[in-house]
């Protein structure tokens, strides 16, 4: 299924329509739902014309995007709060890109076998392939590949042309949380482009890092029980 989903994500207008008239059937009624997503189609026909160039991989995620302030805008209009229309999209997104990602992920097995290594090959794969120019990352030298900041990001930069910078953490920033969770990791966030700040910070974390972090070292222990000896001899 994850393989068949890797080359349906090549053809964003079937894959957004299927998944998108997937969750719109769980939220309103199939003639709500027809309505609204004839109002997105009408809409995304307007917004294609002014549609970004930029690298083949960046193009094909700013064609989900394309589809998802289509979809989001039709549904605020139809009167679906905020909030609400915001969910759904983060949905939609998640069902169109978790088997893809989850499919890659799985392949790391045969280069690697520790996560945190698995981990940073996919996120570099990621953005060797699909977040190109003119994404830019900046690592942080200290994490391993693991904490790293996103100084400029196009996704974020065609929501507010779009008018619709509230979108941005719904469609795009929501899949990091996920992702992370999907591969057996953390993830933690303070800052985002799309609120004002000046980078998108990317922290994963792993359970065995954090439990390393919690545990007491041996010395410390070992000192401890000398000491208590000592001044009970005395």
């Amino acid at each position: 299924m994850g393989f068949v989903a890797s080359l349906t994500l090549c053809l964003p207008t079937v894959a957004f329509r299927r998944a998108a008239r997937r969750r719109l059937a769980t939220l309103v009624p199939p003639e709500i739902a027809a309505v609204i997503w004839r109002n997105a189609l009408s809409i995304r026909r307007e917004i294609k014309r002014d549609r970004p160039n930029h690298s083949t991989g960046v193009n094909l995620l700013l064609r989900y995007m394309e589809w998802d302030c289509a979809l989001y805008r039709a549904m605020r209009e139809h009167g679906l709060l905020p909030e609400r229309a915001g969910d759904l999209i983060a949905e939609i997104n998640w069902d169109l890109f978790k088997g893809p990602i989850a499919t890659a992920f799985g392949a790391t097995r045969l280069a690697a076998s520790r996560p945190q290594t698995r981990i940073r090959f996919m996120l570099d794969a990621m953005f060797a392939f699909v977040f190109t120019a003119p994404f830019q990352r900046s690592k942080d030298p200290s994490g391993e590949g693991l904490v790293f900041d996103v100084l400029v990001c196009p996704l974020a930069a065609y929501f507010k042309q779009q008018g619709l910078p509230e979108l941005t953490r719904h469609a795009a920033c929501s899949l990091d949380y996920r992702m992370a969770a999907q591969w057996g990791a953390g993830f933690r966030r303070r800052q985002t482009l799309a609120e004002g700040a000046p980078s998108c910070d990317f922290h994963f974390t792993l359970d065995e890092d954090r439990d390393d972090a919690r545990r007491p070292s041996p010395e410390p222990r070992a000192h401890s029980r000398q000491s208590s000896d000592l001044a009970a001899s005395e």
